[in-house]
């Protein structure tokens, strides 16, 4: 059975995959790597891709870990690269405001308050519904805040400008973490949030399948 190596959100884990259907596939969830403070995005993505055996992975990444995707498929041949309510350049980012940048990349907010939702987190993620308020909020409880902490830092002071051909790029229009405004996926889920790979598991497996057997036939 081919391997699918997913690599979670910010601070999340193999849970916000769990409602993918996959068929003829294993899904392999990539466990985070110690970071060092001075790591730039590259650079964490070269410790990630080491806990990637084999050649030519397929490759499933949300939020975060699409950006550790792409930077990963710079590195080395992939055969498929999945980038769920992500990004794949610093120009898709959301412009922070200077105040707030440099609150970011100063690492002076607290790890501990990047674990703490409120009805705040909850809308800008999409969680509407009390199993995915639950979901979220045992998610951010169990997370790391150092490791949230740095990676805010790492996403803020992004420069990557280029991407492979073979990835695709599947985003929810209705996304407040990543807004739509400034993204140019492959394919687009109406009213999808940023926890759709979740709460639209359905869709999304189908776009993935459909996508894979491309992949296969290539």
């Amino acid at each position: 059975m081919e391997k699918i190596y997913c690599i979670s959100g910010l601070g999340a884990d193999e849970r916000i995959f769990r409602n993918l259907h996959l068929p003829g596939y294993e899904m392999v969830n990539i466990p985070w790597p110690e970071f060092d403070h001075f790591d730039e995005l590259g650079c964490y993505a070269q410790k990630v891709s080491a806990l990637i055996p084999g050649e030519d992975p397929v490759i499933l990444g949300v939020s975060f870990g699409g950006m550790l995707g792409v930077e990963i498929a710079k590195m080395r041949p992939v055969k498929k690269l999945i980038i769920v309510s992500s990004a794949k350049t610093k120009n898709e980012i959301p412009q922070f405001g200077k105040f707030f940048r440099m609150l970011i990349t100063s690492e002076a907010m607290p790890g501990f308050l990047y674990k703490i939702p409120n009805k705040y987190t909850f809308e800008l993620f999409g969680a509407g519904t009390d199993e995915e308020k639950d979901m979220l909020r045992d998610i951010m409880k169990d997370s790391d805040g150092q490791l949230m902490r740095w990676a805010m830092k790492a996403i803020t002071l992004w420069r990557n400008e280029t991407y492979p051909n073979h990835i695709t790029h599947i985003h929810g229009a209705a996304d407040k973490i990543i807004p739509p405004e400034r993204i140019h996926p492959t394919h687009w889920i109406k009213d999808g949030s940023h926890i759709m790979v979740y709460n639209r598991a359905e869709e999304i497996s189908h776009i993935i399948m459909k996508e894979l057997s491309h992949a296969d036939n290539i």
